[in-house]
């Protein structure tokens, strides 16, 4: 007699704990950056008043009110575009993550293209914690990555 049960592939825990973990991240950044991208000029009218504000106030560090004068300089239009270009990266991560989940290779691919992007970004801004996460990361989908279907 055959046996014709049915058992499904497990997915390895290793890649199950990453894929939970870039959900979460990816859902509270993308979230972070929709609103910046929808909320911009109200955004950038607030730290206009604050900023006033600040200038008036002696016990402010003067660090503080260059970071906040940078911030402005940018303008709501750039600020929009980079939270626009930020969600476009953090959906491709988002995606190559369902399709890890799926067991699928692809997934891999838009997984390591966004997160490298994001990695540059970093590198660019001397960002040590986020080279680090990127690389950390990276490095552990691509060793879980022998487990993905390639189709």
């Amino acid at each position: 007699m055959e046996n014709t049960e049915f058992i499904p592939e497990e997915k390895p825990q290793g890649l199950k704990v990453l894929c939970i973990l870039t959900f979460i991240y990816t859902s509270f950044m993308g979230i972070f950056s929709l609103m910046g991208l929808i909320f911009a000029k109200p955004f950038f009218s607030f730290m206009n008043n604050l900023y006033a504000q600040m200038e008036s106030n002696p016990d402010v560090e003067p660090k503080q009110l260059e970071q906040i004068q940078k911030l402005l300089e940018m303008g709501v239009g750039k600020f929009a575009i980079m939270c626009g270009v930020f969600l476009l990266i953090i959906g491709a991560s988002f995606y190559g993550t369902v399709q890890m989940w799926q067991m699928r290779y692809k997934g891999f691919i838009f997984y390591a293209v966004a997160n490298a992007m994001l990695l540059v970004s970093n590198a660019v801004q001397l960002n040590i914690f986020g080279i680090v996460m990127d690389v950390l990361f990276l490095s552990l989908y691509y060793w879980q990555s022998k487990n993905l279907k390639r189709e």
